[in-house]
């Protein structure tokens, strides 16, 4: 029987002569490239920039680092494509801003009616209290209420509107607004104030909606403040804590507490409370009483002697037209 060998055809190619023509293959192809170049100064279309991408894992965001390889950024374009030269549409959609934070921060406080010489305004920064927070611009203000002088930048006028202070014909009642309204013109704009008439309620000065707010002493609050207090009437019962607690609140550096009610009387321990809510405010006592007063030292007169404030008299008898 005939043996036949079969042997391998696979030709045997050295590993160096594959790579010679590889390496020879690709500098034709580079030589070509660079002769189908543009010459220089011939304008380049890109239509492809290379950058470098990073995408944040959470979010899923991308963000662009660097300039674009081999080719300048021209970012006037790039914003006229994003929303035109003027940044309109960069702008669209971001909040409004209240051009008043630009302002010194006391002014800030003050609304644009305020600054003008007009308007409500708010009252920001009222609850700070007295020495806390920068101090309004122009100084403190001083104002006197039948005699007695208040000096600060907040002030809380808090007055009895009870039945009794109608008597003869509603005397009392009109001369305790009179004194009022004067008073609120020592004040000036960059001042604070609130007025509050109880009985067994309280009624506030409350032209812009938050009764828990301080106003700013301008010309057109200053009006509003003489109709609201003009037109108050006098009617009901008395009940005066919750009158105190309310003003003391409001975190003024002044009260004028006016009442012609020695009863119901407030009682130590209630005097102890309003001493340690007031925490420095002064409580001024202004009383009203038919001839001679009775008792010297009645709740009207501690009250003011424990919270650093003045107390005063008033004969209403006075307030009686001439015979």
């Amino acid at each position: 029987m005939r043996v036949v060998t079969i042997r391998s055809l696979r030709p045997a190619l050295p590993s160096w002569l594959i790579s010679v023509f590889f390496h020879t293959t690709l500098l034709v192809v580079l030589a070509v490239s660079l002769q189908t170049s543009p010459p220089q100064g011939a304008a380049v279309e890109r239509t492809a920039e290379v950058g470098i991408v990073l995408r944040h894992v959470e979010s899923g965001e991308d963000y662009f680092e660097g300039e674009a390889h081999g080719a300048t950024t021209d970012h006037a374009s790039t914003n006229e494509q994003a929303g035109g030269g003027d940044f309109d549409g960069l702008l669209e959609g971001l909040p409004a801003t209240d051009p008043t934070a630009a302002l010194p921060d006391a002014f800030a406080r003050l609304g644009p009616g305020d600054l003008e010489g007009g308007g409500i305004g708010s009252a920001q920064g009222a609850e700070e209290g007295p020495g806390r927070g920068p101090d309004p611009v122009g100084g403190k203000g001083r104002t006197t209420l039948f005699g007695i002088e208040g000096e600060g930048y907040r002030f809380v006028y808090l007055f009895d509107r009870s039945g009794s202070m109608g008597w003869m014909n509603n005397r009392p009642l009109m001369a305790a607004a009179a004194q009022l309204i004067e008073s609120l013109r020592s004040l000036d704009r960059s001042h604070q104030f609130q007025i509050i008439f109880y009985n067994h309620q309280n009624w506030v000065f409350n032209p812009a909606g938050n009764a828990n707010r301080l106003l700013f002493a301008t010309d057109r609050n200053k009006e509003l403040a003489a109709r609201f207090v003009r037109g108050m009437t006098a009617d009901g019962g008395t009940e005066h804590e919750g009158a105190l607690l309310a003003a003391i609140a409001l975190r003024p550096d002044v009260i004028f507490f006016l009442t012609d009610a020695d009863e119901p009387r407030l009682w130590p321990a209630q005097l102890e409370r309003l001493r340690r809510r007031a925490a420095g405010t002064a409580i001024h006592t202004i009383e009203f009483g038919f001839g001679p007063q009775q008792n010297p030292r009645n709740f009207l007169v501690q009250l003011a002697e424990q919270n650093g404030g003045r107390h005063t008299y008033i004969d209403i008898s006075q307030f009686a037209p001439a015979p």
